[in-house]
């Protein structure tokens, strides 16, 4: 029997200051919106100015205004008033340390998402290259374990996490107030360009969608173990796996008659890094050392630590020894 690879975050476990939440569920607490991963990477390429933001984006002066708000708050991003000059925007050591996030989404990107798509918006286009300054090579990195140096796959971590808790009616009462009409819980910025954005941002910028892909990587394959283990609202949860699946990103197939089974695809699975990243950082900067999942490596049988590394010098990646051209 395939074994099923193990996510780290679910719709559950969106109230990250509760004990059982994993650091990927605080990372999408801070980051799961478009805009605000649109604007971060844009930060990262060297935009600090709100007019280059708007320019650069495309976006409009509300949307901006309300993010960048945000990102300040959450502490990613540093208002600086400079003398007789307009304001500049700066990441902060928080915001910075999203760096090796921003990598595994530009090898996504490149591989399976928008460097394939000759139709894409500039901004949302992935860099060319990325240059490891140390050894002076354009490189495709790889994501290894520290410990037996192996590339790290889902099929080969495992999770312990603390036993699962009944999520309070409370709780549950809350995220159905919050949701609008339609049944969708979280703001996008506009329902219009919705189908303009790249997958990346369809999903990780959509808790619900990323919710469900965790659902996935956890082994559901049915419209009831989804709905059980995510609480989204059926209509809801009936968009969200249609748009999965245009999106080349689950796969259903029937059984049963009329019933279906939804699968991941090889795309879905070379996000697993990016999972892996988001729980990293979220685990560094908004959840406490307790209530950490630990992923087993099952090749080496150790905890899985894993870095992005260079496939020429064989050195492992450091933010400021790397260069997106």
């Amino acid at each position: 029997m395939r074994r099923q690879p193990f996510a780290f975050f679910h719709m559950h476990e969106l109230d990250f200051q509760n004990a059982d939440a994993s650091g990927a569920a605080a990372a999408l607490h801070v980051l799961g919106d478009a805009w605000v991963l649109r604007i971060l990477r844009s930060s990262f390429r060297g935009t600090r100015r709100f007019s280059d933001f708007m320019r650069s984006l495309e976006v409009s002066r509300a949307v901006l205004t309300d993010r960048l708000s945000r990102l300040c708050k959450d502490e990613l991003l540093q208002k600086i008033e400079l003398p007789g000059a307009h304001p500049e925007y700066r990441l902060t050591e928080r915001g910075l340390d999203l760096w090796s996030v921003y990598i595994a989404m530009w090898k996504w990107e490149t591989h399976w998402g928008t460097g394939l798509d000759a139709s894409a918006q500039a901004h949302d286009r992935p860099r060319n290259l990325l240059i490891h300054t140390t050894c002076g090579k354009a490189i495709d990195p790889t994501y290894q374990c520290d410990h037996c140096g192996a590339e790290v796959s889902p099929f080969d971590t495992h999770a312990c996490q603390s036993p699962n808790r009944a999520v309070p009616e409370q709780l549950v009462s809350q995220m159905h107030a919050n949701e609008d009409s339609s049944g969708r819980r979280y703001r996008k910025s506009s329902s219009n360009d919705r189908s303009t954005l790249p997958t990346l941002q369809k999903v990780y910028g959509d808790r619900w969608n990323a919710s469900l892909m965790a659902a996935a990587f956890r082994g559901c394959k049915t419209f009831s173990e989804f709905s059980g283990a995510t609480g989204i609202w059926p209509t809801a949860l009936t968009d969200r796996l249609e748009e999965l699946q245009s999106m080349g990103m689950l796969r259903a197939r029937s059984y049963a008659g009329s019933r279906q089974e939804y699968r991941l695809t090889r795309a879905a699975v070379a996000t697993f890094p990016i999972t892996l990243e988001l729980m990293r950082w979220g685990d560094r900067w908004l959840t406490p050392s307790g209530s950490r999942i630990q992923v087993m490596h099952r090749l080496c049988e150790h905890v899985l630590r894993s870095q992005w590394h260079c496939p020429v010098c064989q050195l492992p990646l450091q933010r400021q020894t790397i260069s997106l051209e």
